[in-house]
């Protein structure tokens, strides 16, 4: 060895220039066989050597991910499993020193109990995978935010997130900004507020990668679940029905006591607020709020729920071959019944809706069950009504 290396400095002492040019040349061909190496190691080919199931659970990560969306646009192993940046790239490559140690030292039994815990674990799976990793493709305000804060790269390109730059790439792939655009679904998420919240999207989108579907849809079921164990610490906005005096702001918080998200959503409403539009004839739907609130099993009292119970302005005009027509006049009924009195037995909650005869009226129905000359003028009092 003595010997090596005394050759070794008469070479370099004796031919200085070409000792220069041999040390740049194995200096080059060290980064360059580096680099590529890294390269190597960063693709889902190479992952599939440790991974190479072809089920939907522990060891089918890289058959998995071939069946989903991001597969499909050009989203690897690393784009994920490793924070944006070049430094974040850096640590997830060390990181999988380990994992390759894992391979090679440890027990398949050791092997598959972790890789379970992410399949069965949504908190162990949103730290493999942390929320800026996905926000920083799938927002703009994350996006320009870490790449104004991170070095992204080196002038070399080792993946494709360190590239992404939004706006510009989530419109050429016709990505929404989860944050701050209308998606297209029935469910408004709030993305923004559930990351705030201390979410992260594996809390949700558990296994959206590797649970073998091309676009992975949420549970509403975990919503339901977390919503109901973290109740007392969840409070959700009123949604406001109508406008005005007469408009109805439903609670959440108070039916959340009562009742559980699936006996509402998405049956009866869209988990998205404005979305639902009810109308007068839907008081008599047995549909949304009325299949519950009917008279049976919650109350059907309008002024329960509207802050002024709206009494339509234009009275109800009801014509009779030979007579004159009978105008019934919502507003001054209402100032002496609820609505519930005539709503929707015997009349529906839509004018005309409800057929009824004279003779019904002096046998004591519709109009005729006040109108009996005790509580009011009777139905006999024809002039009275005919006009």
């Amino acid at each position: 060895m003595k010997n090596l290396i005394a050759k070794v400095k008469e070479f370099v002492r004796t031919r200085p220039k070409l000792s220069i040019v041999l040390l740049i040349a194995f200096i080059a061909v060290f980064t360059f066989a580096n680099v590529e190496m890294m390269h190597i190691t960063s693709e889902p080919g190479f992952c599939e050597m440790c991974h190479p199931g072809t089920d939907t659970g522990a060891l089918s990560e890289v058959h998995t991910w071939r069946q989903n969306i991001h597969a499909e646009a050009g989203v690897k192993c690393l784009d994920c499993h490793g924070e944006p940046g070049f430094f974040g790239y850096k640590k997830a490559k060390i990181g999988g020193l380990y994992d390759t140690y894992v391979e090679i030292f440890k027990s398949e039994e050791y092997k598959l109990e972790v890789l379970n815990r992410s399949v069965n674990d949504p908190a162990y799976a949103g730290q493999l995978v942390p929320p800026t990793t996905c926000l920083f493709c799938h927002t703009d305000s994350v996006n320009q935010r870490i790449r104004s804060e991170r070095l992204m790269s080196v002038g070399l390109k080792f993946r494709k997130l360190d590239g992404v730059r939004n706006p510009e790439f989530r419109r050429e792939r016709g990505m929404r900004d989860i944050f701050a655009d209308e998606l297209k679904s029935d469910i408004d998420p709030n993305h923004q507020r559930h990351i705030e919240a201390g979410l992260t999207c594996a809390d949700c989108h558990h296994r959206f990668v590797h649970g073998g579907e091309y676009r992975a849809a949420v549970d509403l079921d975990n919503c339901a679940r977390c919503h109901s164990e973290r109740r007392s610490e969840i409070s959700m906005s009123p949604i406001v029905f109508g406008e005005g005096d007469s408009a109805v702001s439903f609670s959440h918080d108070f039916h959340g006591m009562i009742f559980s998200c699936n006996q509402c959503h998405t049956e009866l409403f869209p988990m998205k607020a404005g979305s639902s539009k009810i109308t007068f004839e839907d008081h008599t739907s047995g549909t949304s709020c009325y299949s519950c609130h009917n008279g049976q099993a919650a109350s059907y009292d309008c002024a329960k729920c509207h802050g002024q119970v709206p009494m339509p302005q234009e009275p109800i005009t009801y014509t009779m071959e030979g007579f004159a027509p009978v105008n019934f006049n919502h507003s001054f009924h209402g100032m002496a019944f609820s609505c519930d009195r005539c709503h929707d037995q015997p009349w529906k909650m839509a004018a005309h809706a409800t057929p009824m005869t004279m003779n019904q009226m002096y046998q004591g129905q519709f109009c005729g069950s006040c109108h009996n000359g005790q509580m009011a003028f009777a139905a006999t009092n024809c002039a009275q009504c005919h006009k």
